[in-house]
């Protein structure tokens, strides 16, 4: 209650209603975000990453957690001070709260979140200051600024990148900047895009290889912005804090710009000429070259190879009754061995490593929160992945050391159908084939469990070695711009199914996708992540003989691909 109270103060300083917080940095970076750009997690005292919060003066505070973390604030929020809501504007529209002038930051605040706002009020304050309020009341010595600066490398465009960065800019500007009407100059926030772009990478967050930068590209120029020590880097070169009086100097220029950047940047190009869309170059790095799919692949095969090593070592320690291991133990013995594996960078997020009652929180990180010691009565479940140079992984796999329960059976079963569904069905290559027709297929499996759990299905596009979520096509039962992008061949995408009985426990099982069009021009979901599942937490009389070859040949890949020791064969050998 008193970062609420300490932050109503500077409100009623400033004679405001209310407080955006948002989940974001000034470059749309809302995933695995540096620790000093957690404010929303700060505010709210709750592990969840990604939402939006408002704090109002007199009617009280409101959190929209995504739907798979809700359940972890409904635990972990304090229900006197949180009203916890699935859509914040909605809330505040359906409540008919007088809000007449909300306060938000604008080099944090996205356009589409500005967009929404404005919407339900009838005055926005940007606040113009340099330091942000959230970082006033927690008392840090930064606000805006960025931490350590790491070096600029080159990503080797031959062996990973697959195309040279010139390559890149040359179709950028014939595609989409250099249209017939008009010449656009796109203005790139996303340091993602930025680091695909010009085949640079840096080191600046533990979970993404990316370095603090914005750019700037015309159909004749590029201008990049950081400060970053850098080598042979042969670009028009900026310091990083001029990049936003640099904007205003695009006089009467036509310029691109994506929704995700944030207002600040709107507000700088108030004499140009701007045109909100999509990012060109999200669209772009969306579809993988054939260079970018095979290190997708290879990368796969050595980080399943490091998971298969860690359930090795967990599965003795169980055997042995040496029961003090806890649930970081187990993800930091995986990321040691994820770090042995050629090409390693970093890993891609917080690794998930839950048991017993936690498995139910679906984003329960146990580094901030009380640590359990598994028990090998308890379902214990591993969601994990890792940058490499030649791509990015993220699985989930739910296993049971001692006896599981019919209804964790039928669960498990229905998760693996579900998943197996996908995978054996060939789409038409259409406009039809979207990430909420995903969503829809794998919940029709799971809706015949009862009323007392939560299943939630949700997926991402994954960068190619630049981070675990990619903007762009999402699965999820939300009806929004990103479910509704065609899947086109060529993308690489999360299936990550799941069935949560709060308070009690969860399964989820989640694979990296390939996805490929045959002759015919049918679309197929091919996994990269190459893992056995549990054979102890499936009731084959509720698989089809069709879905047991399929697993079977599934198995097969595993054991040919994947260098899983003795671990991987005898979970297979199980299934015979």
């Amino acid at each position: 209650m008193s970062r609420v109270k300490q932050l109503r103060a500077l409100m009623s300083e400033n004679q405001c209603d209310a407080y955006l917080i948002t989940d974001s940095d000034g470059h749309y970076t809302f995933y695995s975000l540096s620790q000093e750009n957690r404010r929303l997690n700060w505010i709210t005292e709750c592990q969840a990453q990604c939402g939006l919060a408002i704090v109002t003066l007199n009617d009280g505070a409101f959190f929209q957690a995504l739907p798979n973390y809700r359940l972890l604030a409904k635990l972990e929020v304090d229900g006197d001070v949180w009203t916890l809501t699935d859509d914040l504007f909605q809330w505040i529209n359906s409540k008919k709260l007088s809000l007449k002038r909300i306060a938000y930051d604008p080099y944090l605040t996205p356009l589409f979140v500005t967009k929404q706002l404005s919407a339900f009020t009838s005055s926005l304050y940007p606040i113009r200051s340099s330091t942000n309020w959230i970082d006033i009341i927690s008392k840090k010595a930064t606000s805006r600024e960025r931490p350590t600066l790491t070096p600029i490398w080159s990503l080797n465009e031959l062996c990973f990148a697959g195309e040279t960065s010139t390559k890149k800019l040359e179709k950028l500007r014939q595609i989409y900047l250099n249209n017939e009407q008009k010449k656009y100059t796109l203005v790139v926030t996303a340091m993602d895009e930025i680091a695909w772009l010009l085949n640079l990478r840096g080191n600046d967050m533990q979970c993404n290889p990316l370095f603090y930068s914005f750019a700037i590209v015309s159909c004749d120029r590029l201008w990049l912005f950081t400060d970053n020590p850098h080598e042979d880097l042969h670009y028009e070169i900026h310091p990083y804090g001029s990049f936003f009086a640099f904007l205003s100097t695009l006089k009467d220029t036509d310029v691109w710009l994506d929704e995700r950047s944030s207002a600040a940047v709107l507000h700088y190009l108030s004499s140009a000429i701007v045109h909100v869309s999509r990012s060109p170059i999200q669209q772009m790095k969306e579809i993988k070259n054939s260079v970018e799919l095979e290190g997708f692949r290879q990368c796969h095969f050595r980080d399943c190879a490091a998971v298969c090593q860690t359930f090795e070592w967990l599965e003795k320690n169980m055997k042995n009754d040496v029961l003090n291991v806890t649930e970081v133990d187990v993800a930091i013995y995986l990321e040691n061995r994820q770090r042995e594996q050629a090409n390693f960078v970093s890993i891609a997020f917080d690794t998930i490593s839950a048991s017993a009652t936690n498995t139910a929180l679906i984003e329960y990180s146990p580094f901030a929160a009380k640590m359990k010691k598994i028990i090998d009565r308890d379902l214990y479940y591993l969601d994990a992945g890792a940058n490499y140079l030649d791509g990015t992984t993220d699985m989930t796999r739910t296993i049971q050391f001692g006896k599981a329960t019919e209804e964790q059976i039928k669960c498990y079963t229905l998760l693996l159908r579900a998943i197996l569904l996908i995978e054996t069905t060939k789409f038409p290559s259409d406009d039809n084939l979207n990430g909420f027709h995903i969503y829809s297929l794998l919940k029709s499996y799971l809706s015949t469990i009862n009323d007392r759990n939560e299943h939630l299905s949700f997926g991402h596009g994954v960068s190619h070695g630049g981070g675990v979520i990619e903007g762009g096509v999402s699965i999820s039962d939300s009806h929004s711009f990103s479910t509704l992008i065609p899947i086109r061949a060529g993308m690489v995408l999360t299936l990550e199914p799941g069935i949560y009985f709060e308070g009690k426990w969860g399964i989820r099982l989640e694979n990296v996708y390939e996805v490929i069009e045959d002759d015919q021009r049918f679309i197929h979901f091919i996994p990269l992540t190459l893992l056995p599942y549990s054979r102890s937490l499936i009731d084959f009389n509720l698989l089809t003989i069709e879905e047991i070859v399929w697993l079977n040949s599934y198995h097969q890949r595993c054991l040919h691909y994947v260098d899983g020791g003795s671990w991987m064969k005898q979970q297979i050998n199980l299934f015979h």
